[in-house]
């Protein structure tokens, strides 16, 4: 005897999971997901096997989203089209930074009981601003209130920002702004700055002991916008002496949870070009390795 749910389903022609929502729902998703992830898109083939699931199914899926702009084809590849761009620019634009950073936030003090906070970028005055921030719980702790200023130069946040910002931006800060010291620690020559400030670009984080604040040290990592742009950074704030003895782990946490949050705010890193060229050297010397063994 058939149940209401199996007789509408029947009517509706609608597979529906145990957790209620519709498979073909679910597929999509996964679909975009998928090709969200790589760039240069995905053949029928990898796909069904990606997705678990038949061709026919998917070939459906793809043909639709392609037909209402969702997905492009070249050849027997599919990569995202303008209008899941346009869907993900709007998601994006709904959610501000402040929002999809705060669990983010919550973990990094969870995790290294120090205090969590975000960096933004103020092109025009040559600083950033603090905001939002989740406080440690513990006695002895970094805090300051949302909305303090400090300039770029001095701060780890600072110069991962500088690191990631237009060449001729960057130069142009370097050579006219003032580097009045904050502490005994600031550095204030240019061309070491510079230097500092390349070293960041290619480690994606920075450090600073004391040079802004006497007793703390920052460990701060970029935050990527879906195009690539950099305005914001992570920061995980400590004790000078707590933040020593814990760098090699904040300076790990603080670039992994600012790649996740980079992550949920719909930046995809490109290939590095090298990295691919490895790969496709390797693989045919692999091929042969296999095909002259006993």
């Amino acid at each position: 005897m058939s149940t209401p749910k199996a007789a509408r389903r029947k009517r509706t022609g609608v597979a529906h999971r145990v957790d209620g929502v519709p498979m073909s729902l679910t597929r999509v998703l996964r679909l975009l997901q998928l090709l969200a992830d790589q760039p240069l898109g995905m053949a029928l083939a990898s796909l069904c096997v990606s997705m678990n699931a038949p061709k026919t199914s998917v070939l459906s899926l793809l043909r639709g989203l392609t037909a209402h702009g969702y997905l492009q084809r070249s050849d027997a590849v599919y990569r995202l089209g303008p209008e899941s761009f346009s869907l993900g620019a709007s998601l994006v634009s709904a959610s501000s930074l402040d929002v999809v950073a705060m669990p983010f936030l919550s973990e990094a003090v969870a995790r290294s009981g120090e205090t969590a906070l975000i960096a933004k970028i103020n092109r025009a005055a040559g600083q950033l601003i603090y905001s939002p921030i989740i406080e440690s719980t513990k006695r002895i702790r970094y805090a300051v209130p949302a909305g303090t200023t400090r300039p770029l130069f001095a701060s780890s946040a600072g110069r991962v920002l500088l690191a990631f910002q237009d060449d001729a931006w960057r130069d142009e800060y370097l050579q006219s702004t003032d580097l009045r010291a904050m502490t005994p620690r600031s550095v204030t020559d240019r061309k070491q700055l510079a230097r500092i400030i390349e070293q960041v670009r290619k480690t994606g984080v920075a450090v600073t002991i004391g040079e802004v604040t006497p007793d703390v040290a920052g460990f701060s990592a970029p935050i990527f916008e879906p195009g690539g742009r950099v305005n914001a950074a992570l920061i995980i704030a400590a004790p000078i002496e707590r933040g020593r003895v814990a760098a090699a782990d904040l300076q790990r946490l603080v670039m992994e949870l600012a790649a996740n949050i980079s992550r949920a705010l719909g930046y995809r890193p490109e290939p590095d070009p090298r990295e691919l060229a490895a790969r496709d050297h390797k693989e045919p010397n692999n091929n042969l390795t296999r095909r002259l063994s006993p």
